[in-house]
C-alpha cells in the first residue's frame, strides 16, 4: 500500500506545533529554576519562541511550497496544499501572531506566570491549518477539535473569574454541540458517498462527484439532510444567526486578547471549510442555497441591530462578528471565483480591524481595571491621541468606510452577489451596513467628545503591544491602498483551487 506521505507539505504545522512544545518545555524548566531563585516569569522566552514559530511558517508557505498555483497532497488526498490553503493560513498566522503580542501585556498585568496559554493559542492554530488542507472528513474533524478544544481553555483562563469559567463552559457546551450535529452530517454523506462515489483525488473530491454525477436525479433525503448538518455544524462554529447563541456571552467573559483571537481567525477558517466544502455549485445540488440566503441575511441583520443597543465593547463587537459573518455568507453563496475571492480578501480585512480595535481596549486595560465598556473609554482619545486614532482607523474600517480596506473587501462582496443576481440581499447588506456607522462611531464620539473619568488609572506604555497596534493600523491602511495586488492574489488563489 502505498501511502504517499509526503511530510514536507506539513512542514508549517510542525513549526507551529513544535514552537507550542517547546514553550511547554521552556515554561516547566522556568518554573523549576524559580523553585530554586524565588523567580519564575517564563514569558518573554515563551513569547519569542511562539513568535518565531508563527514567522517562521508564515514565511514557509509562500517561499516554500507555492509552486505557480500547482495543488500538492499528502496521505492520498487526505492532506491538500494549494493557494487556496496557503492563503488561509496566512492569515490565521498573522492573527495567531498579532494575538501574542496582545496577549504579553494582558497577562503580566494579571501576573499569569506561565507560557500555557501561548501553548494553546498555536496548537489552535495548528488545528485551523489542517483544518483549510483537509481533503477528507474525518481530518477535516480532527483540524476542527484540535483548534476547539484550546480554545475552551483559554476562554476560561481567569479560573478564579465566574464570567471567565463560564463564558468557557458555554463555548465547550456550544462547541460540543455543533460537533455532535457535524458528525452526524458527516456520517449520512459517507453513507452516500460509499453507494455513488468514485476514487478521485480526495475523499471530499469523491464525495463531490458523487453528488454532481447525476445533476437531474434528485437526491435521497439521507444526503440531503447530511449536507445540511454538516452546513449547520460549520455556521455554529462561525456564530451565524440563529446559531450564534452563547457567542456574546463567551466574548464578553474571555479574556480580551483571547476573544480578539476567536473573533477572527476562527472565522476565516471555518470560511475556508465552507467554500472547500459546498463551493461550487454542491450548495444548490443539496438545496441548501435558500437556507444560506436567510442565514446571511438574518446574520446581518440580528447582528447589527443588536450591537446597536450594547453598552459593552466586548458585547458590541461579539455582535458586530455576527454581522460580519454574514457578510462572508453572502459571499459564499455566489458559488463563483469573484465571490470566493471576496472572502479571502475580507477574512484578512476583518482580521486586520478586529484585531486593531481590541488592541486599544487591551492597551487601555490593567489590573483590577478591565476596559470593556463604552464609560471606560470617556476621554481617552482627547488623553492619547494616538489611541483615538487606532481606534478611529479600526472602527472606520470595519464600518465600511473608503479608502481604508474595509470598504474594498464589502464592495467585492456586495458586487459578486450582484452580479449572481442577490440584489435583495445585497440590498439587505448594503442597510445594516449602514446602520453599523451607529455603533462603529460610538466609541469615538464617548473617546473624543465625552470629559475623562477621574478613576481612569495611568496608561502603563509597552513596546510589544504598541508594535501590535502599529502592525494591524499600518495594514488596514496598506491593504486598502494596493487593493488591487492583494485582489490579484486572492483571485489567484481561488482559480487554482476551482480550477
Amino acid at each position: 500500500m502505498n501511502i504517499d506521505a509526503q511530510l514536507h507539505l506539513m512542514v508549517p504545522e510542525f513549526i507551529v506545533l513544535a514552537a507550542a512544545i517547546f514553550t511547554l518545555i521552556a515554561d516547566g524548566l522556568s518554573y523549576e529554576q524559580g523553585d530554586r531563585t524565588g523567580a519564575s516569569d517564563p514569558r518573554g522566552v515563551t513569547l519569542s519562541l511562539c513568535l518565531l514559530g508563527c514567522l517562521a511558517a508564515a514565511l514557509w508557505l509562500p517561499l516554500m511550497l507555492w509552486q505557480d498555483g500547482a495543488t500538492q497532497t499528502s496521505f492520498g488526498g487526505l492532506f491538500i496544499l494549494d493557494p487556496f490553503a496557503i492563503f488561509f493560513k496566512v492569515v490565521v498566522l498573522v492573527g495567531a501572531a498579532v494575538t501574542l503580542l496582545l496577549s504579553d501585556p494582558w497577562l503580566r498585568n494579571r501576573t499569569i506566570n506561565s507560557g500555557a496559554p501561548h501553548a494553546l493559542l498555536l496548537c489552535s492554530t495548528s488545528g485551523m491549518m489542517y483544518m483549510v488542507s483537509a481533503g477528507d472528513m474525518v481530518c477535516l474533524f480532527l483540524g476542527l477539535e484540535v483548534m476547539s478544544v484550546p480554545l475552551y481553555c483559554l476562554a476560561a483562563t481567569l479560573r478564579w473569574d465566574d464570567r471567565s469559567v463560564e463564558a468557557g463552559m458555554k463555548y465547550l457546551v456550544l462547541g460540543a454541540v455543533a460537533t455532535a450535529i457535524f458528525l452526524m452530517g458527516v456520517a449520512l454523506l459517507y453513507g452516500y458517498q460509499g453507494l455513488h462515489g468514485a476514487e478521485v483525488s480526495s475523499q471530499l473530491d469523491a464525495l463531490r462527484s458523487a453528488l454532481m454525477a447525476s445533476p437531474n436525479t434528485p437526491l435521497p433525503p439521507y444526503a440531503t439532510l447530511g449536507g445540511l448538518l454538516v452546513l449547520i455544524g460549520l455556521l455554529f462554529k462561525v456564530s451565524a444567526a440563529p446559531f450564534h447563541m452563547w457567542t456574546p456571552d463567551v466574548y464578553e467573559g474571555a479574556p480580551t486578547p483571547f476573544t480578539a483571537f476567536m473573533s477572527v481567525a476562527v472565522k476565516a477558517a471555518v470560511a475556508a471549510v465552507i467554500i472547500r466544502f459546498f463551493g461550487g455549485e454542491v450548495l444548490a445540488r443539496l438545496g441548501l442555497s435558500e437556507l444560506l440566503w436567510a442565514v446571511a441575511a438574518l446574520s446581518m441583520i440580528v447582528g447589527n441591530f443588536m450591537a446597536l443597543v450594547q453598552d459593552n465593547v466586548k458585547r458590541m463587537l461579539a455582535y458586530s462578528s455576527i454581522a460580519h459573518g454574514g457578510y462572508i455568507l453572502v459571499a459564499v453563496l455566489t458559488g463563483t471565483t469573484d465571490g470566493q475571492a471576496a472572502v479571502l480578501y475580507y477574512s484578512m480585512a476583518y482580521t486586520v480591524g478586529n484585531l486593531a480595535a481590541f488592541s486599544v481596549l487591551i492597551y487601555l486595560s490593567s489590573e483590577g481595571h478591565e476596559v470593556e465598556r463604552f464609560d471606560d473609554l470617556r476621554g481617552m482619545g482627547t488623553r492619547y491621541p494616538w489611541l483615538g486614532a487606532v481606534m478611529g482607523i479600526a472602527m472606520l474600517s470595519l464600518a465600511g468606510m473608503p479608502p481604508l480596506v474595509g470598504f474594498f473587501a464589502k464592495f467585492a462582496i456586495f458586487m459578486s452577489a450582484v452580479a449572481e443576481g442577490y440584489i435583495w440581499l445585497t440590498v439587505i447588506g448594503l442597510l445594516t451596513s449602514a446602520v453599523s456607522f451607529g455603533y462603529y462611531l460610538r466609541p469615538l464620539v464617548v473617546m473624543f467628545m465625552h470629559a475623562e473619568s477621574p478613576q481612569t488609572p495611568p496608561l502603563r506604555r509597552n513596546a510589544r503591544l504598541a508594535l501590535g497596534m502599529a502592525l494591524t493600523t499600518i495594514a488596514i491602511i496598506a491593504l486598502g491602498v494596493f487593493t488591487e495586488a492583494y485582489m490579484r492574489w486572492a483571485e489567484a488563489s481561488v482559480i487554482a483551487f476551482s480550477g
